[in-house]
């Protein structure tokens, strides 16, 4: 799993990748967000060690656009002098915790491995929601309407259609959700809601 570091400080960035190092743990620091936005692969699973104070954009903003892209990218905010108001909108745009500098080591090892999980969430989401949009707008109407518990008869006769049609259909949505029951299909249709 990719660790990436954002800091605008130098030496904090150095710092912090000699500690996961020696941690195990390989990492790649930028210390620019708009080169980091532009540069890092949002399709894979990651974590980001994120610094809150940066003068283009801070930490939030860099949160919240991870957040508009969907991308599984676990965040791991950290700070100099953070305060509770920070703090809470944090955890809310959906960062995993809140560290502050000079980062513990034994700390950052727990949360590291709550981030590495979240990530892993995340990349199943973003693999679901990638299968979803392999569906037809008729197989999606028919595995939604699966997952509100409908049968097929229900479902043939809310759509106006043979329930023979309804049974392509759900076929046909579950060869392309990769689903091979009814577990695994709604399995996956909660994850793309997520």
């Amino acid at each position: 799993m990719h660790i990436y570091l954002l800091d605008d400080d130098p030496k904090v960035l150095a710092a912090n990748g000699f500690l996961l190092k020696a941690m195990g743990f390989e990492s790649q620091g930028w210390s620019e967000p708009e080169r980091f936005l532009a540069e890092f692969d949002d399709q894979a699973e990651a974590v980001l060690l994120l610094d809150l104070a940066m003068p283009e954009l801070d930490g939030l903003e860099v949160l919240t656009e991870l957040g508009r892209r969907r991308c599984p990218v676990a965040v791991i905010l950290l700070t100099g002098h953070g305060d509770v108001p920070q703090a809470v909108q944090a955890m809310k745009l959906g960062a995993v915790d809140f560290l502050e500098k000079p980062v513990d080591a034994r700390r950052l090892a727990e949360v590291l491995a709550r981030a590495q999980q979240q990530a892993r969430v995340l990349g199943e989401q973003a693999g679901a929601r990638l299968r979803v949009t392999r569906l037809s707008a008729r197989e999606h109407e028919v595995v939604s309407l699966v997952a509100q518990g409908l049968t097929n008869k229900a479902i043939a006769e809310q759509l106006c259609v043979a329930v023979r049609t309804v049974e392509v259909h759900r076929a046909s949505a579950m060869a392309k959700l990769e689903a091979a029951n009814m577990a695994e299909l709604l399995h996956c249709w909660q994850l793309s809601q997520g």
